[in-house]
């Protein structure tokens, strides 16, 4: 996986994509909740044998109870053979009574609402929600790839832009000290360091005077 940078990739968006899936998941579970119980409440006095054949519910998928119409609905969801299991519970031959106990018949307008709602929800809207995720932490993922490629590509190019001009600098450097001549060393007279600065007590007499002063 350190090579197969795609697979690693969709690895990283499936458990970054973990906690929204989990919600759809809740999602999923909700929805075959609420409709298994009205699976059973609506079709859980069906009966299927020699005298009355049925093309989708048998012994593995009905709705006597919970559980199997649980997994009745996960067949559903699944496409298999949902339309057969549709016409089992639009049955002509059934006990329409009030208190009917066995093979009760179901309203003609119910049972289809129940299994095209319940089909689009599970296998379109759903489904599609979580590949919608998937698609966009994917997405997410393949972007911030590109930006640290991006990122990595900018520094690389600084970092010679710096060493160039490094060069460039210690060139110009080493050229002036080749052709600027030698500085002699000039020598500054400096005063002790005990010197101290006193003005004279007599005046100095101009070198006029001096002269007549000689004569």
């Amino acid at each position: 996986l350190k090579m197969a940078k795609g697979i690693r990739a969709l690895l990283d968006t499936v458990m970054q994509a973990l906690p929204q899936v989990g919600n759809l998941g809740l999602l999923f579970f909700l929805l075959f909740f609420i409709f298994a119980a009205l699976g059973v409440e609506l079709f859980g006095r069906l009966e299927c044998s020699d005298e009355i054949p049925c093309q989708g519910l048998g012994e593995h998928a009905h709705f006597a109870n919970f559980g199997m119409a649980f997994l009745t609905l996960f067949r559903v969801a699944t496409g298999d053979n949902w339309n057969g299991i549709m016409k089992d519970t639009l049955r002509e031959d059934c006990d329409s009574s009030v208190d009917c106990v066995r093979n009760c018949c179901v309203s003609t307008i119910i049972a289809p609402i129940f299994f095209v709602v319940f089909v689009l929800m599970a296998q379109f809207v759903l489904v599609n929600v979580v590949v919608a995720v998937l698609m966009k932490h994917l997405e997410e993922s393949h972007k911030q790839m590109e930006d640290e490629i991006d990122m990595d590509v900018e520094l690389e190019r600084e970092l010679e832009r710096e060493a160039d001009d490094e060069e460039d600098r210690a060139l110009c450097r080493a050229l002036e000290q080749c052709t600027s001549p030698p500085r002699p060393l000039n020598k500054v007279p400096s005063l002790p360091a005990n010197f101290t600065y006193s003005e004279p007590k007599q005046p100095i007499p101009s070198p006029a005077r001096r002269r007549r002063t000689l004569h």
